[in-house]
């Protein structure tokens, strides 16, 4: 290695990872310069930020941060993940100790969601699928998981592992809508909690007006904005666990009203899933403890939860989609839904540097606090109810702020 100041340009992809300074997060701005190359190999380079004179590591907010391990076998660790090869395996391949792989899949798993919440803000989505699957962990312990998936550009807009109730759901529903610009289609299977969920998120209050002078009041109720398009697909199961009937029905919207939408924001004409049950097909095959009879099962919720949100950052930065091929050009999901440019590499994967951005996390969870709160704070989950024909015309409430 020769120990000199390398050019400039080779500093455009590094940022500042003080969140005091004028220029956190923000490469290619030219702050950012050579300070030494400390240690006793002198393989690590030492940077200075000149808007703060903050000096750090090459390393910090990538995979080699406080890491002895060499770059090739850090690649190698990220493709044995991607192939969902088991931890034993992982351990053997790479040849590293098994707790050196559980280490690496902690770090990334908390750099992957980080990473994940601080760039997906503000992105185009006309339609998402959403599900929930089921999964095990040991002992006898059981995970639902939770994805929300972006339809014609198979992103994932959000996963989350967690019990099979009406707050999971609500919670799933306001990450979509806090991250999109509009509010999308939403396309489901027949789970009721889904219909409660969006009420509570983008539901807007109905005052009716009372018929006449004698009686009560009518009391206000949650009701569907008219932006609102929500779809459902029944799947009637036999004993045996065979599909025998598939139904399709259109909750929020109308029916005419939304196969229109379909056609304007291009998503087909079929109310459908098939997006959704692909996705879970692809994650069962490349996360190991999700196999069907698979001996490689997660002993804790942490670590069964990292697995996944790896694999999540893998398929829609790293991981090319046949579907979203434009000729000979491969895509992945984050190049179709506009948030890159090019297919990363794994080298590429590895060094990108991710810094926590205070001020950005307190305003997710600030939308977040507001969306999660109905409008009706004392209307019980299990009464909504929705609105007669031809009652909801200029009568509906403004919604909440940052609702729609």
């Amino acid at each position: 290695m020769i120990l000199t100041t390398p050019a400039q340009e080779r500093y455009t992809r590094f940022s500042c990872p003080n969140p005091q300074c004028p220029c956190f997060n923000r490469p290619g701005e030219g702050h950012i310069v050579h300070r030494s190359w400390p240690g006793k190999h002198k393989h690590i380079e030492r940077l200075r930020c000149t808007a703060c004179d903050r000096e750090f590591s090459e390393r910090e907010g990538t995979l080699m941060a406080r890491s002895k391990l060499p770059e090739d076998t850090v690649i190698r660790l990220v493709k044995c993940q991607r192939w969902g090869v088991c931890d034993e395996g992982t351990a053997d391949i790479c040849a590293v100790d098994l707790k050196t792989v559980h280490r690496f899949q902690h770090v990334a798993a908390q750099r992957a969601e980080t990473h994940h919440r601080q760039v997906v803000r503000e992105v185009d989505v006309p339609g998402v699928q959403l599900d929930e699957a089921h999964s095990t962990l040991r002992p006898r312990q059981v995970a639902w998981i939770h994805t929300a998936l972006a339809m014609g550009s198979w992103f994932l807009l959000w996963v989350d592992i967690g019990p099979r109730t009406q707050e999971q759901a609500a919670a799933l529903v306001a990450q979509v809508v806090a991250r999109v610009r509009e509010v999308p289609i939403f396309l489901t299977d027949g789970w009721k909690a889904y219909s409660a969920a969006l009420l509570q998120v983008v539901g807007v209050v109905y005052r009716r007006r009372r018929r006449g002078k004698v009686g009560r009041k009518p009391h206000p109720r949650l009701v569907a904005p008219k932006h609102l398009f929500y779809a459902q697909v029944v799947k009637v199961r036999n004993p045996a666990g065979h599909v025998v009937e598939v139904s399709r029905r259109v909750v929020f919207g109308g029916p005419r009203r939304f196969v229109q939408q379909l056609r304007l924001r291009q998503l087909g004409t079929t109310i459908q899933t098939a997006f959704m049950e692909r996705w879970y097909g692809t994650l069962r095959g490349l996360v190991a403890p999700l196999r069907r009879r698979t001996r490689c099962l997660s002993w804790s919720h942490p670590r069964h939860r990292g697995r996944v949100w790896l694999l999540v950052s893998l398929y829609n930065f790293v991981m090319p989609h046949k579907s979203l091929r434009q000729g000979r050009t491969q895509r992945t999901p984050a190049m179709a839904i506009g948030l890159t440019d090019h297919v990363w590499s794994y080298r590429e994967y590895v060094w990108l540097q991710v810094h926590t951005a205070p001020v950005l996390t307190k305003q997710m969870d600030e939308r977040m606090a507001r969306l999660l709160i109905p409008a009706l704070q004392d209307q019980p989950a299990g009464r909504i109810q929705a609105p007669p024909a031809g009652e909801t015309s200029e009568k509906e409430a403004a919604p909440l702020p940052n609702a729609a």
